[in-house]
């Protein structure tokens, strides 16, 4: 869900979990990246679900 409704639209955003940032570690990206992609996903579902 995330990857295709998410990541795809917002690619190399700020608003994008799943795009490290210039001069991020991987241990600081690690982190963001899923927990930002959960609730990117969570979100997106919760829309899709409420427009039922």
């Amino acid at each position: 869900i995330e990857h295709n409704r998410g990541h795809h639209v917002r690619v190399a955003t700020p608003e994008d979990p799943a795009s490290a940032r210039y001069g991020e570690t991987f241990w600081e990206f690690l982190p963001r990246c899923v927990i930002g992609s959960v609730a990117s996903a969570w979100a997106i579902e919760k829309r899709r679900l409420a427009r039922q």
